[in-house]
């Protein structure tokens, strides 16, 4: 179910001007979406479909980060039962991470699991009962000599019925109403809810995990109004822990009922805290520890460490706001009240500090105390009020300071306060703390403090407004040389000499202006009562009605001899109206043999003390004895454990050390254990000693305790490094100058089976591969070479090219020992280059991931065109162009494989291509080359686009030749006439020509490829044009054709025209014949007989006749022989040109 929290009026801001994060939430160019009712992690997380869980959600942010993508992870409302973590990889990108809920205050994360099956304790029917399943144990003891803790402190289970709040106690015999009690031993846990809940319908929540969001070593990381709820995390942990990590930002978040604390930085950069609310948490609100340059801006932390309450454990890591080690550190609008702790504690090594507007009010213990810091540390405009009721709490002081300097308050009030107002305190001589970050040591004393116009108001006898009782001397003289303090009012109605100070003598009061003259301070100063309403700047309203119940804050120890008493003063403080009455009870005391006990009162009606008396018989052994005093308010119950230490002034605890699983031969994380001298003497010690798998260090040295009561305590830290496998156990054993001496603690532990990982190859180098292809798969053996179950929980890549790797594994289950699995990795390059990467299997033989390293090199052609364009220019319509040509070369590092060439574009059935280039699975080799032919035949008129597409393997991708091209109208073509018949013609005679003419009848220009003379006897007819290479529209040109015959006979051919006419051809038919004159005479011979010498003959004629076919042309008629001299001729014979034609005759007349 989701929680409504009631928020008291106060005022958030968005965002703080001067943030020290600086997350660029732009860079998020990828949202997921969760939804725990609606989701599924087989989702793709979109907003329609979410994921189910935050982890899946993250894990993918991860990702996207190490490919360089930014995320922005948007949560739905609903309950979140999971624990998530963001760590830091060594592909990390600067690319940010943003986890938000969508409606703030509504995505909770809980630690918490709900618990069914419910039946009634036999022995009373108002308690429930149900199966435990787990075994947590008492959790490590805080480490470095702090106050004694009692094991209801080390307690992390957290209990919640309905929404409301049990108090966790520690045996069923403590059980009241609002109380629930872990019985590991028996593995159950008991309920005992408010009258008249119907446990059936209840809805019963116990916190089973720790840290619910933990970020460790990443930047740029956005955490936005996510509430965290019910974690169970140790004292010293988290709900929201964050450690070594730079740029993060935790806005409007909210923390709730957390066993440790809200949100814990740990060694962090550059980090802002604001708008955030850590209330009612175990242990404290916020904490910050060895931070560096930070900004924690109107954050509220009320109601903090009710856990540490229990055990009386007010005093030593607890409170609303813990820095520690903090440097560079700015504090602004900081709420802390009602913490059963400090308001804020700065504790050791903090440097370079401003806090500012700060509400430090109604804290159990000082509102403000600033221990062994360098500083400097500067409040301003901040209140520091007291109004804890409980009657002389020993450290409920309105500000502390304690061996720390360079500390500057300026207009500020300090009142309210049970003890003094400005408490000045420490070690004598100073105190040494070193600088976590330069290594530099100072030696802390009180000095460069400076006060300033500042309200500072006691009201009750003997409060002192100024207190210093002890440091003295040097001490003394040292911080009043430093001491600036001026323009403040000092007041205390009912004692004017309110200023203690060390000297003369300690505990030495002065009036206002004793002060004045002895410190030669506040000159302008006033002791006089306060204008203004700086009472109601102190005022912050509580919740509702509650009560606290709490005793001395020192210890919660009393040490008594045998046959004596012990004396528990404890008090119920009420809160928010509340009006009880409260009943009080103990338990324990029945386990001190001989031990009685009595109340001075069993009720107190809304505040009061009550004293809890414990006497012992002189037989009573000597020991440690819890006890548990109960205070209980109908539904309410609240407990306050103590012990009793019987002729002993020293205490262990705890007194029992599980450690838990450790695998053999590794070494346990510390676990600390506090020895505590409750005397005033100090005690020495002998020996500390371990024994079986077990060793210890200690900070005890030969001597425990002493007057100071800073010092009454040191610390045992013990590690476990099992042997063997299974259950180990062991002791510590204290031997001391004291009664109860030897003291023990109880040592346990399980030694459990190491799994190892064995991988084969370590590394691989892949063929080159072509970009846009992948290798053949090859195999990484892994193999569990250990002895215990091998559990592999992630199998990534990581290194510098992780995304050019894919990998299947069929390592799912469990690898028991000696068994393998195997992992197929695929090389998939992406660009062009050498690659590296690492398979990362993730499990838990160790605690880094294992790795193989991953090497290939990634090939690619390149296609280069010799044309990336072809202009055809003007074509008729239906007439195909000449080829135009583009060569393709390969001129990249692998094979060009081209899967098709294809026509494309608007116009792509005007266009047509052949090419010599092969085609996929054949490749072009490097530096080969190919060609593509391209021709153009228009289908309509204008402009025509085509494209040749080269689909390839080329990383820049496919490649496109574009074409264009004009379609026109078509020439036409008239020959007139269109045929010609030549009469006949000797052979080998040329006759006149014959005249044709080509008109040019269409709308287009007619272009002519060629005029030429063909068929069957070409040979026999010549041509000569004037038409050119074009013939305009309308125009004409004539062609003359000539016969030459080689042969008697019919002769034929033709004129062909070829030109961009359609059809693209014409023909001029040619025919003739071929003839031949043939000679005949008649007589053949002539004989004159005798004729004188001198005297011509009478003519003898000669009949010449053409018997052949053609004309016959007589060129000249002459007398030849051994005597033409004695003849003469005369003819009718036509002489050429003139001829004689076939079958005429002529007559030659020779003399």
């Amino acid at each position: 179910m989701l929680k409504a929290i009631a928020i008291s009026a106060l005022l958030f801001l968005s965002q703080f001007a001067s943030a020290q994060a600086n997350v660029n939430e732009s860079l998020e160019t990828i949202t997921y979406w969760v939804d725990a009712t609606a989701g599924s992690d087989n989702n793709p997380g979109t907003q329609d479909a979410p994921f189910q869980t935050i982890g899946k959600a993250t894990a993918q942010a991860e990702t996207n980060n190490q490919a360089g993508v930014g995320t922005l992870i948007n949560v739905n409302p609903g309950l979140y039962r999971e624990a998530v973590t963001l760590k830091a990889t060594g592909t990390d990108t600067p690319l940010p991470i943003t986890i938000q809920a969508v409606t703030p205050g509504t995505a909770i994360m809980t630690g918490a699991d709900s618990f069914t099956g419910w039946q009634p304790y036999s022995g009373n029917a108002s308690i429930y009962q149900t199966v435990w399943p787990y075994q947590f144990g008492l959790c490590a003891a805080d480490s470095g000599g702090g106050p004694f803790q009692q094991d209801i402190v080390l307690r992390r289970e957290v209990a919640f019925v309905n929404g409301k709040p049990l108090t966790q106690v520690m045996s069923l015999n403590q059980m009241m109403q609002g109380t629930f009690f872990v019985d590991e031993a028996n593995a159950a846990v008991y309920v005992y809810p408010a009258a008249g809940t119907d446990i059936g319908a209840a809805d019963v929540e116990i916190g089973t995990r720790g840290a619910l969001l933990t970020i460790t070593a990443k930047s740029n990381v956005v955490v936005r109004g996510m509430t965290f709820e019910y974690s169970n995390s140790c004292r010293n942990g988290a709900a929201l822990p964050v450690m070594s990590s730079d740029n993060v930002l935790l806005d409007n978040d909210s923390y709730y009922w957390n066993n440790a604390q809200g949100p814990a930085m740990t060694l962090d950069t550059n980090f802002t805290v604001q708008n955030n609310i850590a209330n009612h948490n175990g242990i404290g609100g916020m904490a910050g520890d060895a931070t560096k340059n930070s900004q924690w801006t109107n954050n509220v932390t009320n109601y903090n460490n009710w856990r540490g309450a229990q055990g009386a454990f007010y005093d030593w890591s607890s409170a609303g706001f813990h820095p520690y080690a903090t440097h560079d550190d700015a504090i602004s609008g900081l709420t802390s009240a009602y913490n059963q702790c400090f308001g804020i504690h700065w504790d050791t090594d903090n440097r370079d500090i401003t806090a500012d507007k700060m509400i430090l009010s109604e804290n159990l213990l000082s509102e403000a105390l600033i221990e062994k810091s360098e500083g400097p540390i500067t409040i301003t405009n901040s209140t520091m009020c007291g109004g804890n009721p409980i009657t002389n709490p020993a450290n409920e002081i309105g500000f502390w300071l304690r061996n720390s300097e360079q500390v500057t308050i300026s207009n500020s009030v300090i009142a309210g306060a049970s003890q003094e107002l400005f408490d000045v305190t420490g070690t004598a001589g100073g105190y040494p703390v070193t600088d976590w970050e330069t290594g530099q040591v100072y030696n802390l004393i009180e000095q460069n403090v400076t006060l300033n116009n500042n309200t500072i108001v006691g009201s009750a006898l003997n409060q002192n407004v100024f207190y210093d009782s002890s440091l003295g001397g040097a001490d003394w003289a040292s911080f009043l040389s430093t001491l600036s303090s001026d323009y403040n009012t000092w007041w205390n109605p009912v004692d004017s000499t309110a200023f203690l100070l060390p000297v003369p003598v300690n505990n030495t009061q002065l009036d206002f202006p004793g002060w004045q003259a002895f410190t030669l301070q506040d000159q302008h100063s006033t002791f006089a009562a306060p204008t203004g309403s700086y009472p109601v700047a102190c005022t912050v309203a509580p919740e509702g009605p509650d009560f606290w119940y709490v005793t001395d804050p020192i210890k919660g120890l009393i040490d008594i001899q045998a046959g004596g008493s012990a004396t528990f003063s404890t008090t119920v403080v009420a809160l928010g109206g509340f009006s009880g009455p409260v009943s009080l009870s103990v338990d324990g005391v029945q386990n001190i043999p001989g031990a009685t006990y009595s109340w001075d009162t069993s009720t107190v009606n809304t505040s009061g003390n009550a004293t809890l008396t414990v006497n012992t018989a002189t037989t009573t052994p000597t020991g440690v004895y819890p006890i548990t005093m109960i205070a209980n308010n109908g539904a309410t119950t609240r407990t306050l454990t103590g012990s009793v230490l019987v002729n002993t002034v020293l205490a262990v605890g705890p007194q029992v050390a599980n450690m838990g699983p450790v695998a053999v031969g590794s070494t346990s994380a510390n676990f600390p254990v506090t020895l505590a001298d409750l005397g005033p003497n100090g005690v020495a010690i002998s020996s500390i000693t371990t024994t079986g798998d077990f060793s210890q260090t200690n900070t005890c040295g030969t001597q425990v305790g002493g007057s100071n009561k800073f010092n009454f305590q040191c610390s045992i830290t013990l590690t476990f490094t099992p042997t063997a496998v299974g259950p180990r156990t062991g002791t510590l054993t204290i031997v001391a100058a004291d009664p109860g001496s030897p003291l023990t603690v109880s040592l346990s532990g399980v030694g459990v089976g190491v799994p190892v990982l064995g991988m084969s190859p370590t590394s691989m180098s892949f063929p080159d591969t072509d970009v846009k292809s992948q290798s053949a798969p090859s195999t990484v053996i892994l193999t569990n070479n250990g002895t215990a179950n091998l559990n592999i929980s992630n199998i990534a890549f990581t290194g510098q090219n992780p995304s050019y790797f894919t990998q299947t594994n069929t390592c799912n289950a469990p690898l028991p020992p000696g068994s393998s699995c195997n992992v197929q990795v695929v090389f998939a390059p992406l660009y062009v280059g050498a690659v590296s990467a690492n398979v990362s299997v993730t499990s838990d033989a160790s605690v880094l991931p294992q790795t193989v390293a991953l090497t290939g090199n990634a090939v690619a052609p390149t296609l280069g065109v010799s044309t990336s364009s072809m202009s055809f220019g003007s074509e008729p319509i239906g007439l195909p162009s000449v080829p135009m040509q583009s060569t393709i070369t390969n001129t990249g590092t692998g094979p060009l494989l081209i899967s098709s060439i294809t026509i494309t574009g608007a116009n792509a059935g005007d266009y047509a291509q052949t090419s010599t280039c092969p085609i996929s699975p054949s490749s072009l080799a490097v530096g080969a080359s190919c060609t593509i032919s391209a021709t153009f035949n228009p289908t309509a008129l204008g402009v025509r686009f085509g494209n040749i597409l080269i689909t390839d393997n080329v990383v820049a991708g496919n490649t496109t030749i574009t074409m264009t091209g004009t379609g026109t109208t078509p020439a036409a073509v008239s020959l007139s006439p269109s045929s010609l018949t030549f009469p006949g013609t000797n052979i080998n005679t040329t006759s006149a020509p014959l005249p044709v003419t080509l008109t040019n009848s269409g709308n287009g220009a007619l272009n002519i490829t060629s005029i030429t003379v063909t068929g069957t006897n070409a040979g026999n007819f010549t041509q000569t044009n004037t038409c050119g290479a074009s013939v305009a529209a309308g125009a004409t040109c004539t062609i003359n054709v000539t016969f030459t015959p080689t042969a008697t006979g019919a002769r034929s051919g033709s004129v062909t025209i070829t030109d961009n006419a359609s059809p693209a051809t014409q023909t001029i038919s040619l025919s003739g014949t071929g003839t031949a004159p043939t000679v005949s005479f008649s007589p053949t011979s002539i004989v004159f007989g005798n004729q004188p010498q001198g005297l011509p003959s009478l003519p003898l004629p000669s009949v010449l006749t053409n018997t052949g076919t053609g004309p016959l042309i007589i060129t000249g008629i002459t007398i030849t022989g051994n005597n033409p001299g004695d003849f003469t001729q005369t003819s009718t014979c036509p002489v050429s040109p003139a001829s004689l034609a076939p079958g005429a005759t002529c007559v030659i007349l020779p003399v």
